[in-house]
């Protein structure tokens, strides 16, 4: 009879064959996303470059056994009656995110490879991403317990940052963290920490943003801010003897950021309380992919959250 372990084995020495054109980049420490497109070419990005196709290429077949391994690893399937796969690729712990027909003309994917570095701040300010009065201000927010919340574009560096600012939380307090994401993305170093990894449609963001108030959190940290539902439960409770936090959001600005949570509160509340927001977010910090920057990316803008200006628009004060 064949063992589990054996098993696990053989479906691994598999998958990895049937993604010996992508190996090479997920062992290349330089590369941070390869995406394979319904032409069988892979294109990947280097850290400080822009996204370029390689000579490697992937066949259909390979593609679709790759993807129904991954899927099978995770107990669950990618098919035409369920196209879609977000996972984690075993071995290499990078976030895959998948189609296949009829979605698409063939199978597709996307892989964003977890940071092999945390970088801190002073690792910003010394490749001129941040200057040192922005990093000296992100270290008083850790201080004052500031509720922050970082913005961007997909591949702009939200996720990197993050992890930045947590090296901070963990260096310079003792606080306990409830750190709450569907892919594992975030590192932190404290030692007083617990991580929920949110898994739809059995757990989701809404029920582990509550539960977070159970388990006596000094901060709450949210890998990504989606959902009304969880954008609700998020503010209030940093408003509620939870302040410190800090969560990521897809925007094109800072302003657009605090917009953006107010268009996500409007999915389950008639207006969103924009004084309230102006008065839980207190620094918003934004990237954006930048191909003349040598880091490919910069920070777009700092700004402290004042309030709400005369007209409702929000008082922002940048940080330069």
């Amino acid at each position: 009879m064949t063992s589990l372990n054996e098993s696990v084995a053989r479906q691994l020495s598999t998958l990895r064959l049937m993604m010996k054109a992508i190996v090479p980049f997920l062992d290349d420490d330089s590369v941070i996303e390869i995406a394979l497109n319904a032409d069988g070419a892979i294109w990947v990005e280097r850290m400080g470059s822009a996204m370029s196709c390689t000579d490697a290429r992937m066949t259909r077949d390979e593609a679709t056994v790759m993807l129904r391994l991954v899927a099978n690893a995770i107990g669950t399937e990618i098919t035409d009656a369920k196209p879609s796969l977000a996972a984690l690729i075993p071995g290499w712990n990078a976030r895959l995110q998948a189609m296949v027909p009829p979605v698409v003309d063939a199978p597709i994917f996307c892989i964003r490879k977890p940071p092999k570095k945390i970088f801190t701040l002073d690792d910003y300010v010394g490749r001129g991403i941040l200057s040192s009065t922005q990093a000296d201000e992100l270290r008083r927010a850790v201080g004052a317990r500031a509720n922050i919340l970082v913005g961007g574009s997909t591949g702009s560096g939200k996720t990197t940052f993050t992890n930045a600012v947590l090296h901070q939380i963990a260096v310079q307090t003792t606080d306990r963290l409830y750190i709450v994401e569907d892919m594992r993305e975030l590192q932190c170093a404290a030692k007083n920490k617990l991580q929920i990894f949110v898994q739809e449609p059995v757990y989701g963001w809404q029920r582990a943003i509550l539960d977070a108030l159970r388990c006596r959190p000094d901060r709450i940290v949210v890998g990504e801010v989606r959902g009304g539902p969880a954008a609700l439960e998020l503010t209030k409770a940093w408003n509620t003897g939870h302040p410190g936090g800090m969560a990521t959001v897809h925007a094109n600005d800072t302003r657009g950021m605090l917009d953006r949570i107010c268009q996500l509160l409007e999915e389950v509340i008639p207006t969103a309380p924009r004084m309230f927001l102006a008065q839980v977010i207190n620094l918003c910090v934004h990237l954006t992919k930048d191909a003349t920057h040598a880091a490919g990316r910069r920070i777009s803008g700092l700004d402290r959250v004042l309030g709400l200006k005369s007209d409702g628009s929000w008082d922002l004060e940048p940080v330069a």
